[in-house]
């Protein structure tokens, strides 16, 4: 049996927190979508101590910020809505930065020829790597884990693994620019808008700058326990991501809009996104 290497404390170990809220939700007769990948890794992992300290976590989630837990279903699926959107209007290339144990790879009905590349630290690679051969399910897509670090060169080794910057692509930030500075931030929407092709799209989450106030406090304190830190926020998603050349339509994370009939909690206030490049990046000026 392929062995799981258990990820260290800290954004690894938030990885695992987000995965178990799904299985949470994949349990509701009326979920907003099943998650077997993650099923697989509470299995896999029943008898390590890391899961009972993410245990008291949610339990204390569930008790200090009410309505927190039905925040990850939305997102969830707000951000699979976008990609089937994406790849059914003929995008056949999705990046995820920062993947953690997303399960997309083998529940989303994807378009045959989509390719996917999941980016991730070394150690949450071969964690996934492994989980996902363990589990034995079928991939809907042609899967990569990439190894890298996002606050360095990112971008050579997924070249590396084939990504390709000719084609238009579909990248999702889900659960990472909250635990990078907003300088590491700046430089992972300048790296991907320069790899971007005409048509490519975009689909990301950050914190509303009030969870770094006291507003913020109960929630944050939850993120450290886990050895985790928030580092940045920002109010301005549209025109920030549109100085880069994206035109971005941006959902708080509680508009009901979006919620498919959940009530969230103003906590955690996240901003949801989703845009298309409108002006060609670097990579398209250049011809490279």
């Amino acid at each position: 049996m392929v062995e799981l290497k258990t990820p260290s404390v800290g954004v690894g170990q938030t990885a695992l927190f987000v995965a178990w809220m799904r299985q949470l939700e994949s349990d509701r007769p009326d979920a907003l979508f099943r998650d077997p990948l993650a099923a697989t890794m509470l299995t896999a992992l029943a008898e390590d101590p890391v899961l009972a300290d993410v245990a008291e976590v949610i339990q204390q989630t569930h008790t200090s910020a009410r309505g927190f837990p039905a925040y990850f279903a939305v997102r969830t699926r707000f951000f699979d809505d976008a990609v089937l959107a994406a790849t059914r209007g003929g995008i056949r290339q999705v990046v995820t930065l920062a993947a953690g144990v997303d399960g997309r790879t083998v529940r989303l009905d994807l378009p045959a020829g989509t390719r996917w590349f999941e980016v991730e630290l070394p150690e949450m690679t071969a964690f996934k790597d492994a989980l996902v051969e363990r589990s034995g399910l079928p991939l809907t897509c042609e899967r990569h884990g990439v190894a890298a670090d996002l606050r360095g060169d990112w971008q050579s080794p997924l070249r590396a693994a084939g990504f390709d910057p000719e084609q238009p692509t579909a990248w999702l930030i889900e659960g990472l620019l909250m635990y990078l500075t907003q300088d590491a931030g700046d430089a992972i929407l300048a790296g991907l808008t320069e790899l971007s092709a005409p048509g490519s799209r975009l689909m990301l989450e950050h914190l509303k700058a009030a969870m770094l106030t006291e507003e913020g406090r109960p929630v944050r304190e939850r993120v450290e326990e886990q050895g985790a830190s928030w580092l940045s926020a920002r109010d301005d998603l549209a025109s920030w991501t549109g100085g880069h050349g994206w035109q971005t339509e941006v959902h708080a994370g509680d508009d009901p809009r979006i919620g498919h009939g959940r009530t969230v909690a103003p906590l955690p206030a996240c901003w949801l996104a989703t845009g298309t490049l409108t002006r060609a990046g670097a990579h398209s000026v250049n011809g490279r």
